[in-house]
């Protein structure tokens, strides 16, 4: 006789196992039922919603499409579309768990037996990527995507499905749907809560700046109006100089336009913005960096050594918030250097690569950091400055780790501290 091993609706699949009446005798049917109510129990309860789905009629299009020589299955439905539209209303979903009519806002599960294509009605770029998934014969394609239910409801799903392969029966595609949209919306508000944190810092750090950065904008206004005062001068001549003149005008328009990058540069910092992950150099990010900076360092007699290894792999990452850890950690020794008060100031800038990583490091000779606070250095709100507020190193170790990468604390042998920060490089 055969016995069939049941889906979680009670039906029996296409395949089935053959069995003689000897052992069909040891698993009495009370026992087949009791196992086929737990399964469909088990099912039913998931706290996911699941469907079944018969794919079958797609197998004999691959067969021909293989046999045609396609490989390359994306490709040619993006050549194809009506394939994709066709496999839509061929595939079809077979049975439903209760969470699924749930999630959909059907009346019950026959709602639900029907065509895939109201599977994928708000997301037909999943529909492709499912496809092209079961025609490269992968076991699993996961994705987040957007599932439109029955009562109008927009939602972002975690679709998993997971393809059959034989011996199973080739008519059972399971496909499951946890929806995450509030998930998903509170994430989003603590990367902006996390972005307006570290904007506040940037304020704070740049109000720590004023002097250089008002130095940093006087310089160009400075030579605009001296300049501006000799061409006058040159016009009022009997016999005006025109050459002369159109050359100060042109270095009037190039200061004027340093002038702009300069705001243009502190506007960036502070502006409110979503992170923008882009490949980088980061030495140009440590040189744009300490044009902030430059005016205090010279202002108090800091000797600067900057040794920025060239030819570095590109990192990936959002360039202000680079800029904004170089600066952090830029005002944070030269408040080392004037808490501590040390006659000659030093600052060591380097850069380079360890292993696949590239790193940046910063280095003073003030006090350094005792032994006792190294273990809580990028903790929130803690600080060693009787007037600091202990959130600009939190932030750097966030927007690092944000990136991928890490950040370390030390003590030099020589005196003062060091701080590293490593990022992988950008794969090309």
């Amino acid at each position: 006789m055969a016995i069939f091993a049941p889906d979680f609706a009670g039906r029996p699949p296409t395949g089935y196992l053959p069995l003689d009446s000897s052992t069909a005798d040891v698993r009495p049917r009370r026992s087949l039922r009791e196992s086929e109510k737990r399964y469909r129990n088990l099912i039913h309860n998931l706290p996911w919603a699941l469907v079944q789905v018969d794919s079958t009629a797609m197998l004999p299009i691959f067969d021909d499409l293989r046999c045609a020589g396609v490989s390359d299955i994306t490709s040619y439905l993006a050549a194809n579309p009506a394939l994709m539209f066709h496999s839509r209303n061929v595939v079809r979903v077979t049975d439903a768990n209760r969470q699924a009519v749930e999630l959909f806002g059907a009346d019950g599960a026959n709602r639900l037996i029907a065509p895939v294509d109201y599977l994928f009605a708000a997301s037909p770029d999943t529909a492709k990527r499912v496809i092209a998934a079961h025609f490269d014969r992968r076991r699993n394609h996961s994705e987040i995507m957007k599932l439109l239910t029955f009562d109008g409801r927009l939602r972002d799903v975690q679709l998993s499905v997971t393809y059959p392969t034989p011996p199973e029966p080739l008519d059972v595609t399971l496909l499951t749907f946890e929806d995450v949209t509030e998930r998903l919306r509170t994430e989003a508000q603590l990367r902006q809560v996390r972005e307006d944190y570290s904007r506040a810092t940037r304020i704070a750090t740049l109000g720590e700046l004023t002097s250089s950065i008002a130095h940093e904008v006087n310089q160009p206004l400075s030579a605009i109006t001296m300049n501006a005062e000799t061409s006058l001068r040159w016009l009022s001549r009997t016999e005006p100089d025109l050459a002369k003149v159109r050359q100060l005008v042109d270095r009037i328009a190039d200061s004027a336009r340093l002038a702009s990058q300069i705001v243009q540069r502190i506007r960036t910092m502070v502006a409110p913005q979503l992170p923008d992950p882009v490949a980088l150099d980061l030495n140009a990010v440590v040189e744009e960096a300490l044009l902030f900076v430059r005016h205090d360092i010279e202002m108090r007699a800091i000797s600067l050594s900057t040794a920025l290894n060239v030819g570095l792999p590109q990192v990936r990452g959002d360039c202000v918030q680079l800029q904004q850890v170089v600066v952090n950690l830029l005002v944070n020794s030269l408040q080392a250097l004037a808490q501590a008060g040390t006659a000659e100031g030093r600052i060591d800038l380097a850069s380079g690569t360890a292993d696949d990583d590239v790193f940046f490091s910063v280095r003073d000779n003030g006090a350094g950091i005792a032994e006792e606070d190294l273990g809580r250095i990028f903790d929130s709100f803690f600080t060693t400055k009787p007037d600091g507020m202990g959130i600009g190193l939190a932030v750097c170790q966030a927007i690092i780790t944000a990136h991928g990468g890490r950040m370390v604390a030390s003590n030099h042998p020589a005196g003062g501290a060091v701080f590293r920060f490593t990022l992988p490089a950008a794969r090309p």
